[in-house]
């Protein structure tokens, strides 16, 4: 009897390997970056240098407006500066010739639109990206990026609708809907795009996800010391359609990683020494690195 030897001619599809390099809320400080040999940068948001950060925290505390407390002269001044900071760090970005995946932060000027000030209605990160042909802007938007989808959501600086009694019963009855309104509208917009994803997803948000290791505030000169302050939407997204990785930021005292199911979530950390490498291989994470300078 004669053997015969069987030549596939399909072999299995390679399974590449897509390496990032992720970096923190940069706060107008320019990134050390100190991994080599990556497909694209994922950055999170906060850009702009935030000099107004100590008036915010006062008007919180005498329940005013940051820009009534140093003036609209001084206040435009200070946000013009901000910009220009935020501009330097992304130009910075752009420069390494890969698709750098970005969310606005809480920190970037998206325009206030219950402002009583002109000035702080505008959406003034749209003129931040002007020019930059790297990168990509996926707030509220999926975005392929090859082996995987990206989906974003920016901007929250806490619970997109209150998680706290005390801050529940701070809001009129009118306000308090005017925030669900919101916080449904942007939990359905966030949604439609995962069903719209045909890979495995990378979800980029601003904010962590609520009530994890990663949202705990405790920054003592911070109001809400003690308290959990993650994303809601982020939280629920994971929850229902478990990504593959969530990476975020916003929350200054944590650089780490927890899971929410099969989720590996992130929080990229805080300051220009600080990166995180991920290697993503199919529906697999095959490393992930922080290093902190």
């Amino acid at each position: 009897m004669h053997s015969v030897t069987f030549i596939n001619l399909f072999p299995p599809q390679l399974i590449m390997t897509v390496k990032f390099v992720i970096v923190g809320d940069l706060h107008g400080s320019i990134p050390e970056i100190y991994f080599d040999d990556f497909d694209a940068i994922i950055a999170p948001g906060d850009f702009c240098s935030d000099a107004p950060r100590k008036y915010m925290f006062q008007a919180l505390k005498e329940n005013t407006e940051w820009y009534r407390i140093v003036g609209k002269r001084k206040a435009r001044k200070m946000i013009r500066k901000s910009l220009s900071d935020g501009r330097k760090v992304l130009e910075v970005l752009d420069s390494f010739g890969v698709p750098v995946y970005v969310v606005p932060g809480n920190w970037d000027w998206t325009g206030d639109r219950d402002s009583d000030w002109d000035f702080l209605r505008r959406d003034h990160y749209k003129a931040l990206l002007k020019g930059l042909a790297n990168i990509v802007d996926v707030h509220h938007r999926i975005a392929d990026a090859g082996e995987y989808n990206i989906i974003g959501h920016g901007i929250s600086s806490g619970p997109e609708y209150p998680q706290y009694r005390e801050d529940l019963e701070k809001l009129e009855p009118k306000e308090l809907a005017k925030r669900k309104r919101e916080y449904e509208r942007n939990l359905k917009k966030v949604s439609s795009l995962f069903e719209r994803a045909s890979k495995p997803v990378i979800f980029l948000s601003h904010n962590v996800p609520f009530n994890t290791p990663l949202d705990k505030i405790t920054n003592r000169e911070s109001p809400r010391y003690g308290y959990h302050y993650g994303s809601v939407i982020a939280r629920e997204m994971i929850e229902k359609y478990q990504p593959l990785v969530c990476i975020a930021g916003h929350m200054h005292e944590h650089f780490g990683k927890c899971k929410i199911g099969n989720t590996v979530c992130i929080n990229s950390g805080f300051g220009p020494n600080v990166n995180v490498r991920l290697e993503l291989s199919g529906n697999k994470i095959k490393k992930l690195k922080f290093h902190r300078g």
